[in-house]
């Protein structure tokens, strides 16, 4: 996945933006809370550029606040909805990473097998590259060694194992599990691995998942399919550049000739990292399904613990990655979650599994500013 500086919060930026906040069960408490964020939000959409933001918040593991703000497609006039189908980014990641440890709870995969046990015609090199490896980014799978092919690849991948042979011969960075590099192809593997026990395409066992814990409103970012109320994605900055997670960058001249402004994002297939940053959904579907893996309601308690516990490299340091989420403390609370910026969206993930208090938050366009910044104020005016 491409990363912007938002993107690479996803790294970096855990033990910065780590403001618990929490909402009283009480009708009236909840309803203030619910104004303020709508004056709040009201206020500062204008300064981020989106075309469109949708944004929800719940408090005990419930959705307390659920707002659409802006358009959902510029040309054809129509507004955000709170339902509105928003692209995740690699606030997929988290998801992933649910299905493939549903698959270790179930016996069907180790989490500390060679990944070739399950995917042969790896090279040798991945002999000690685990599950576990791939999903808190210490495999040393590379990122993108051809960015502008990745990031708007019109490939059309019918399974996450064929998309994998078109990067598994690329060298791994460094010997596995004694480092920590964001790989969104460590993710395409992951679903390879996930098609080779199942027996099914990584499109259909993700959904068979979601729909055997009555998770509702995920879809896959087919470019093929109609996905109901999926939203238009944008540019907001055409000055900008693509940073990707490997320290390349990408200028757009693919834009030249064209007005400054708002443009159409550049069409992209991304179906080569579907694990990895291919799931639609709309933010308050994305935190019930957070929810109800709180909840016990997807996973057993421990497997979520386990996955929600950050992991450490050989040398004993814990980093900010746990079993595809991304995990972090403020003041001795756990947060998990992630960030996401592709082209056409920029997407925020914070949940707090101790108090059931989470926000998730996504704009249908990439470059747009201020968006961490509204983060941040939406955290610290909902805390106590």
């Amino acid at each position: 996945m491409p990363s912007s500086a938002q993107d690479r919060l996803a790294i970096v930026a855990w033990s910065f933006v780590m403001v618990a906040l929490t909402c009283s069960a009480a009708g009236a408490q909840s309803g203030s809370i619910a104004q303020r964020l709508q004056t709040l939000v009201t206020e500062r959409f204008p300064s981020t550029k989106c075309p469109g933001l949708s944004i929800a918040v719940g408090s005990k593991n419930k959705v307390t606040y659920s707002q659409a703000f802006g358009m959902a497609d510029l040309e054809q006039r129509v507004p955000m909805r709170t339902d509105s189908v928003q692209r995740l980014g690699s606030l997929s990641k988290p998801i992933t990473g649910t299905i493939i440890m549903g698959l270790v709870e179930q016996g069907k995969l180790e989490l500390d097998a060679s990944i070739r046990k399950y995917l042969p015609e790896l090279p040798v090199a991945y002999q000690k590259v685990t599950p576990r490896y791939l999903l808190d980014h210490q495999s040393g799978v590379q990122g993108f060694t051809r960015p502008a092919e990745v990031a708007f690849s019109v490939t059309h991948y019918a399974t996450s194992r064929e998309a994998m042979r078109a990067f598994m011969d690329s060298p791994l960075k460094f010997e596995p599990g004694t480092n920590t590099e964001y790989s969104s192809f460590a993710f395409t593997i992951l679903g390879a691995a996930a098609e080779s026990v199942t027996g099914k395409s990584f499109q259909q066992l993700s959904a068979d998942f979601l729909l055997s814990h009555n998770v509702k409103g995920f879809f896959l970012d087919d470019p093929l399919a109609v996905v109901p109320g999926r939203v238009r994605g944008y540019l907001v900055d055409p000055e900008s550049k693509i940073t990707f997670n490997g320290g390349q960058e990408m200028t757009r001249d693919y834009l030249a000739g064209e007005v400054s402004g708002i443009t159409n994002a550049r069409a992209y297939d991304i179906s080569n990292r579907y694990p990895a940053g291919g799931f639609d959904a709309a933010p308050d579907d994305l935190l019930r399904f957070v929810f109800a893996v709180a909840s016990g309601e997807v996973l057993k308690p421990d497997v979520a613990a386990n996955m929600w516990t950050a992991q450490a490299t050989s040398d004993g340091k814990r980093g900010v990655f746990g079993l595809g989420w991304g995990v972090s403390e403020r003041k001795g609370k756990v947060m998990v979650g992630m960030n996401g910026a592709e082209p056409s969206t920029t997407a925020f993930l914070r949940y707090f599994p101790d108090s059931g208090v989470g926000i998730a938050m996504v704009c249908n366009a990439e470059g747009a500013p201020n968006l961490s910044d509204l983060l941040d104020v939406i955290l610290e005016r909902t805390a106590p």
